[in-house]
């Protein structure tokens, strides 16, 4: 039989292994800017009105979860995100399969997507409104050039590693152009084209919400504005919790859905930020 000073010590090595885990330092790290936020708040350190409690931002999280006061304004920001990466998705892709396609068509394209993809893409908003007006469709539009870069890009950078052994032989198979795109560069590239999904998720979400920030009568980025407008410091906070929340459940599931539809494809390691 163990004694006690035995398990305490087991017990210690247990928790020192789970900490060292990827999880157990997220969650290490999660607690400890709880700790530091909720020191800075409770002693008046640092601008005490910028740092309200936790259980306060717990109780304004609560509320957005219990009460429909939120969906207006969340479907209204899903129809400008998911649209925007919809909108990406079927026209960065195909783009970037013909581009990447040809050196020559490359060596041109490439070029100029970069320069563009590092233009700003707030300083176009009054482009959209003038065309689309200030209803959503304006920043459904915001979002979908910010994540056509990403997606775009890591496409054409997947084309660039397909090993052209692999076309010859579809060629001489008698492949046509469609099918060489489904069946040899659509398979070669999935993780690439997975992995500028994923960030282009993330681009929309900057885009959209960010110009719901400026001109809209609803929608999350909305009410952010509206919140720091009023000094509703805690509602602030909690809104931006909420939408962390959700990007993340939305990360997550195309994660998952990725792996059932190609348990097999290539993930990239270098996702390369373009955006």
């Amino acid at each position: 039989m163990d004694s006690p000073i035995t398990a305490s010590r087991t017990d210690a090595a247990s928790f020192g292994r789970a900490v060292q885990t990827p999880l157990g330092l997220q969650v290490l790290t999660l607690a400890s800017l709880l700790v530091v936020w909720e020191t800075i708040g409770r002693t008046g350190l640092l601008f005490p009105e910028l740092f309200p409690s936790v259980l306060s931002i717990a109780e304004s999280l609560g509320n957005y979860l219990t009460t429909p006061l939120i969906l207006p304004h969340l479907k209204a920001s899903l129809y400008a995100v998911g649209g925007a990466l919809a909108i990406a998705a079927v026209t960065g892709i195909p783009l970037g399969i013909l581009f990447g396609s040809r050196r020559r068509w490359h060596l041109v394209a490439e070029p100029l997507i970069l320069y563009a993809a590092v233009v700003p893409k707030i300083v176009i908003f009054p482009i959209f409104i003038l065309f689309l007006g200030i209803d959503v469709h304006s920043k459904l539009a915001v979002g979908a050039i910010a994540a056509f870069f990403p997606i775009s890009l890591l496409t054409i950078a997947g084309m660039r590693e397909v090993k052209a052994v692999y076309v010859d032989v579809a060629r001489i198979a008698g492949a046509g152009p469609w099918q060489i795109a489904t069946r040899v560069y659509l398979p070669a590239i999935a993780g690439q084209v997975f992995t500028g999904i994923r960030i282009g998720l993330g681009a929309a979400v900057t885009g959209a919400l960010l110009a719901e920030t400026k001109i809209a009568r609803a929608g999350l980025g909305f009410m952010i504005v509206e919140y720091y407008g009023q000094f509703r410091i805690a509602d602030m906070y909690s809104l931006l919790l909420f939408i962390f929340i959700l990007a993340a459940l939305a990360n997550a599931t195309l994660k998952r859905l990725f792996a059932l539809a190609s348990p097999g494809a290539r993930g990239t390691q270098d996702p390369g930020m373009y955006f």
